[in-house]
C-alpha cells in the first residue's frame, strides 16, 4: 500500500467524481483509476460502486475512509514536522556556557535565536570549561561557549567576541582610586586566578600578560570561574583580571578599572566550540545567530 494510493483514494471519497478528484490532485483520470483499481486489488474489497452516472463508497470504502483520514493527516503532519527539523525550525539545542558568558552577549544571542526559532527548545548549562568539552565529546551539550581552546580533531570552533581585560579589585585597595592601572603595577598584588578546569586556560593568559608587563604573578587564590575570582577580589583577598562584560556584575566592595597604557591592551575571547561531525540544523542555525550577533556587537543596542 503506498501513500500515493491512499491520498488518491481519501481526495476521491470526498469529491466522488473522478474528472473533479484528477483535477485537485493534478492528475490525469486514468492513472487516478488505476491506483484505486491497485489499492482495492491489495485490499481484497471494492471500495468504490462505480456506474455511468454517479461514484459511490461501499460500506468497506466508508470504513477504511474513517480508519484512514486521520491516519493519513498524521502522515501530513510527520513529514511537515521533518522537513522543519531538517530546516532547524524545531526540536532541542543544548548549549553550555561558562558563567561569565552570560553577562556579555550570549544573552543577545540567545534572545535572538528563540525570535527567529521559536520552535527549537534551547536548553543552557553552565559549566566549567573542562566540565563543557567533555559534555561536547559526550555528545551531551552541542555547543559550548568557552573563553580558551582546546586542541582537539573532534571539535571546531568560531570567534564570538573579542574584548579587554579589566582590573577587577576590592574596593578598599589603594589602587582602586586610579581612573587605570598599569599591569605593571599589579606586581606586588596577590593574584586571583581561575582555570576552568582546563588547559590551556584564561589563567594562563594572564600570567602571559603579567609576564609580558615584566613580572609573574603571585597566585594568592585559585577560584573555579571568572566571577568567583571577581566576588573573591571583593573582599580583599586579591586582584585579577576579567573580561570587560563582567563589569554588568556589581558588587558593593568590588571596582573595575581598565588598564594604562599605550599600545594594544590585552583582551579575552569568547568561542562558540562545537563538534565537527554534528550535523543538526538547529546548530547551523545558531551559529549563524551567533555570527550575526558578533557582527553587530560593536554597534550600540537597545533594550
Amino acid at each position: 500500500m503506498k501513500l500515493n494510493q491512499i491520498e488518491y483514494f481519501v481526495v476521491l471519497a470526498e469529491e466522488l467524481h473522478f474528472g473533479r478528484a484528477a483535477e485537485r490532485l493534478h492528475r490525469s483520470q486514468p492513472p487516478l483509476s488505476r491506483q484505486i483499481q491497485l489499492l482495492e486489488a491489495e485490499l481484497g474489497v471494492d471500495l468504490f460502486i462505480r456506474n455511468a452516472q454517479r461514484v459511490r463508497l461501499t460500506d468497506a470504502g466508508r470504513a477504511f475512509l474513517h480508519e484512514v483520514r486521520p491516519v493519513l493527516l498524521r502522515l501530513r503532519q510527520a513529514a511537515d514536522a521533518a522537513r522543519r527539523a531538517a530546516a532547524g525550525e524545531t526540536g532541542h539545542l543544548a548549549v553550555g556556557a561558562t558563567g561569565s558568558a552570560i553577562f556579555g552577549i550570549l544573552p543577545h544571542i540567545l534572545r535572538a535565536f528563540r525570535a527567529r526559532h521559536p520552535g527549537v527548545t534551547v536548553e543552557l548549562q553552565q559549566a566549567p570549561k573542562g566540565a563543557q568539552i567533555q559534555a561536547l565529546k559526550d555528545r551531551r551539550i552541542a555547543i559550548a561557549f568557552v573563553r580558551s581552546l582546546t586542541e582537539d580533531q573532534e571539535l571546531a570552533h568560531d570567534l564570538v567576541l573579542e574584548e579587554q581585560f579589566l582590573v577587577a579589585l576590592a574596593r578598599e585597595n589603594p589602587l582602586a582610586g586610579r581612573p587605570a592601572i598599569a599591569l605593571a603595577d599589579l606586581a606586588a598584588e596577590g593574584f586571583i586566578l581561575y582555570r576552568g578546569q582546563s588547559w590551556p586556560s584564561i589563567a594562563d593568559q594572564i600570567v602571559h600578560h603579567c609576564q609580558q608587563a615584566g613580572f609573574s604573578p603571585r597566585v594568592v587564590q585559585e577560584a573555579d570561574d571568572m566571577q568567583s575570582a571577581a566576588a573573591l577580589a571583593a573582599l580583599g583577598i586579591g586582584v585579577t583580571l576579567v573580561a570587560a562584560s563582567l563589569s554588568q556584575m556589581q558588587l558593593r566592595d568590588l571596582v573595575y578599572r581598565p588598564l594604562a597604557g599605550e599600545g594594544t591592551q590585552p583582551t579575552t575571547r569568547l568561542y562558540a566550540a562545537y563538534r565537527r561531525d554534528d550535523p543538526s540544523a538547529a546548530l547551523a542555525a545558531f551559529r549563524r545567530i551567533c555570527a550575526a550577533e558578533a557582527a553587530t556587537e560593536a554597534g550600540p543596542r537597545s533594550g
